[in-house]
């Protein structure tokens, strides 16, 4: 059976893409005319990356993986990049995630200016990273960690979480009853209509003291208060350094050494007189320390209040003479006849004396 033009055409045509279908899955990094320096890096996993992943530095593609293969016991990934001049001999790979839903790239950094570039074929320096399958392991194990102790948590409040709830709705039901201060203040109108005089009253007073009035408006905004408290800090401070510099009676015995000495001396002596006391020694030594002694003032005293009361009571001579008022009047009388015989005494002779004074008196 021959075969057409037209079949012929279609045959051709099927083949060229069956053809251009391999070149692009078996060709796709062929680059003749691009430089290319290989280079590997060592990993203990390479968990999402993958042959012909791209290699960046900065986040700028100059690379691509070409081989991973295991290696005494460790991940080689072997790469090349298409720039020569590069890398540097502390330049550091790290395998990253492109986002979280997957993909992974080689990271290369620069390294130091200083340092010597690394020569290609070179091993090149590497740095683990968490992959994404340690960090939902990582999660997994966190949130199980943390979801068993906040279970744990309110398995254990929940019994003291359940009467707290109680108590609240006990309470809140007590509150809409009008018990309590707080009922009352939530149901009583006269008890709100109270506050709120008394609000008002504090809001009035706080305007007149900011207005000036009253003691304590001029104490916060009377000027001349503040004037006369500097001048006071000002008298205080000129006394204190009057003090300081040995001035007055109070500078003289703050700086005065002399007088700390005599002081110290009448405190010695003090001291001593106060020993001798407690030892008995003395009239007030043998006044605090013989009780005999004590007694008999005691009793002294008791005597003399006696007298006292006698007197006051108008009993015996001094009584009378202290209360009756003929008794006065009498010792007046004879004063003044008494006064008259010395002055009778003056104008006679001795012979007459006696006789002058016995007219006077009788």
């Amino acid at each position: 059976m021959a075969i057409s033009s037209e079949q012929k055409v279609g045959l051709f045509f099927l083949a060229a893409i069956v053809l251009l279908g391999l070149t692009i899955e078996f060709v796709e990094d062929w680059r003749p005319f691009e430089e290319r320096y290989a280079y590997h890096s060592y990993f203990q996993s390479a968990v999402g990356l993958k042959v012909s992943d791209p290699v960046r530095m900065a986040g700028v593609e100059v690379g691509k993986v070409e081989k991973i293969g295991i290696e005494d016991q460790r991940v080689r990934v072997d790469f090349y990049i298409n720039q020569t001049g590069q890398l540097h001999v502390d330049s550091i790979a790290r395998i990253r995630q492109t986002n979280l839903l997957g993909g992974s790239f080689l990271g290369l950094d620069f390294g130091s200016v200083e340092g010597p570039l690394l020569a290609p074929g070179s091993e090149v320096s590497n740095a683990e990273t968490s992959n994404i399958d340690e960090l939902i392991t990582s999660f997994d194990r966190n949130q199980q960690r943390v979801l068993g102790s906040l279970g744990e948590m309110v398995d254990d409040a929940q019994d003291p979480l359940v009467d707290s709830i109680s108590r609240l709705e006990r309470v809140m039901v007590r509150i809409e009853s009008g018990e309590g201060t707080l009922g009352q203040l939530v149901n009583n109108p006269d008890l709100y209509q109270k506050v709120t005089s008394v609000v008002s009253r504090l809001d009035q007073l706080l305007q007149e003291i900011n207005d000036g009035q009253g003691s304590l408006g001029r104490l916060l905004r009377d000027p001349s208060l503040y004037d006369n408290l500097d001048q006071t800090v000002g008298d205080i401070a000129e006394l204190t350094a009057q003090v300081r510099q040995g001035e007055g009676s109070l500078g003289r015995l703050l700086n005065d050494e002399r007088m700390y000495v005599e002081a110290e001396q009448t405190l010695s002596a003090l001291r001593e007189v106060v020993a001798r006391i407690n030892r008995g020694e003395g009239s007030l030594g043998k006044l605090y320390r013989n009780e005999l002694l004590y007694d008999n003032l005691t009793e002294a005293a008791a005597h003399i209040n006696q007298i006292a009361e006698k007197i006051n009571a108008g009993q015996g001579t001094l009584g009378k003479l202290v209360n009756e008022q003929d008794v006065y009047l009498d010792a007046k009388a004879t004063l003044h006849k008494v006064e008259k015989a010395v002055d009778g005494l003056r104008d006679t002779g001795p012979l007459s004396a006696l006789g002058v004074v016995v007219g006077t008196l009788f």
